[in-house]
């Protein structure tokens, strides 16, 4: 192997890693005019082909800019990178890249592999991990999206910093009003769902259920008692509505763990 080699392959994580217009220009040059490319089961062709997909913005791109890059190494008859990501709910937690070159020292062959690190939990009760995600949404700056229908039958969303996990199969809502908004809607239309999306980790969560205003005394307050303390400070108890979901489906990602659940 040569220092070259080592050079072309740097220079290709650098374009893959970045949206970087000076990192494109440098890996083009190390790329042979038939260079072939596998993603998983996908290949791509030729020069241009392969450029174009390791360059600009691509979904995975963030991913690959908070990874753990080391240098390329020399293996028995290839280059090859090793990278960890860092932790995050849709993407992979591994990456490994293999560079074979012809005899001009030009890329013509590479490999590219993510690993998937995450498990996915099929269950029919919300897991730990996604529990702590909804607890904590309101400090974590990342309050959950409740969509509704309204009596009108228009769709409305809202943000809300009171969800909670109620129970293994439902969640739990403090409103400021009883006489208005869902409180009201679920009345005539129960259905509901609520979208949980933290960016800087990917954590993506949706819950589906169907929604009921609970009028008992007890639960009442204590699902007033376990809202965040902002919450109870808007003094809204008279006024406010106690609301439950029972869940029917949750589905989606965070770095603890992928989720698919069915409820009963």
């Amino acid at each position: 192997m040569s220092i070259e080699q080592i050079a072309a392959a740097q220079a290709f994580v650098n374009a893959l890693s970045t949206d970087d217009e000076q990192a494109a220009k440098a890996v083009s040059r190390y790329l042979a005019a038939d260079v072939t490319m596998q993603v998983g089961p996908r290949e791509f062709f030729g020069h241009d082909e392969v450029l174009a997909r390791i360059t600009g913005m691509w979904p995975l791109t963030p991913v690959y800019r908070k990874a753990t890059w080391p240098t390329p190494t020399e293996r028995v008859d290839h280059v090859a990178v090793d990278a960890q990501m860092a932790p995050v709910g849709a993407g992979p937690s591994e990456v490994h890249l293999k560079f074979w070159f012809n005899d001009a020292i030009r890329i013509n062959r590479v490999e590219h592999k993510n690993v998937i690190g995450t498990q996915l939990l099929e269950t029919n009760k919300l897991p730990s991990f996604v529990k702590s995600c909804v607890d904590g949404a309101l400090a974590n700056d990342t309050p959950m999206v409740v969509a509704y229908v309204d009596d009108s039958g228009r769709p409305r969303t809202s943000l809300r910093g009171s969800v909670r996990a109620y129970s293994d199969t439902q969640l739990s809502i403090w409103v400021r009003s009883s006489t208005t908004g869902i409180a009201v809607a679920v009345g005539s239309n129960p259905n509901v769902e609520l979208l949980y999306r933290d960016n800087p980790s990917r954590s993506t969560l949706i819950f589906r259920g169907k929604a009921y205003v609970e009028t008992d005394a007890a639960i009442r307050r204590q699902i007033f008692d376990d809202s965040p303390e902002v919450e109870r400070n808007h003094e809204s108890w008279e006024a406010g509505a106690a609301i439950i979901i029972d869940l029917s489906e949750v589905g989606g990602a965070t770095p603890d763990g992928r989720v698919r659940m069915k409820a009963g």
